[in-house]
């Protein structure tokens, strides 16, 4: 019976023991909320007007910086020719990614049949990358021309999607 007794005294104080060793804490909970990212567009990409060869395929590149490369096969008889613009805004000092079309996604038309594919899309930003600073940011993008051998006349146009992203 001592034997018992003992057995219950030190389950008892197992059970006092284990529960006298617990303990609880509260932690606090939070989130920060930033501004969206916005973009608008405040200049089109335009490669000017241009005179194709009648017998060789050429490039036209516009650069982030507007500047414009015709090829030899090719004249290019405008200086209006000019780098898609965009203004940024978001949330101070954050980085975001800049999202640019891939090869075979953008096709110019004409309307009539006609159509050149646009490509090799580059953005003003180092590995697309840019910071908002003061909340917002501009930068450029610029692409290549495919034009056809005796490309057929008439204003092209077409779109291309840019988007952002915090990074």
């Amino acid at each position: 019976m001592k034997f018992l007794k003992l057995l219950g005294v030190t389950a008892l104080t197992l059970s006092v023991a284990a529960v006298s060793n617990a303990s609880e804490v509260d932690s606090d909970a939070g989130a920060k909320i930033v501004a969206p990212l916005e973009i608008t567009n405040t200049a089109s990409l335009y490669f000017g007007t241009i005179a194709p060869s009648l017998d060789q395929d050429e490039n036209i590149f516009v650069d982030s910086t507007g500047i414009r490369d015709c090829g030899s096969a090719v004249t290019c008889l405008t200086n209006d020719h000019s780098a898609a613009q965009f203004t940024v805004s978001g949330e101070d000092g954050m980085s975001y990614y800049i999202n640019l079309p891939g090869d075979g996604e953008v096709e110019l038309s004409n309307g009539s049949g006609g159509t050149m594919s646009v490509s090799s899309f580059v953005s003003s930003k180092a590995d697309e990358i840019g910071t908002l600073t003061g909340g917002t940011e501009d930068f450029a993008v610029g692409a290549n021309l495919s034009v056809t051998a005796n490309q057929p006349t008439g204003d092209y146009v077409g779109t291309f999607a840019v988007s952002v992203e915090y990074n």
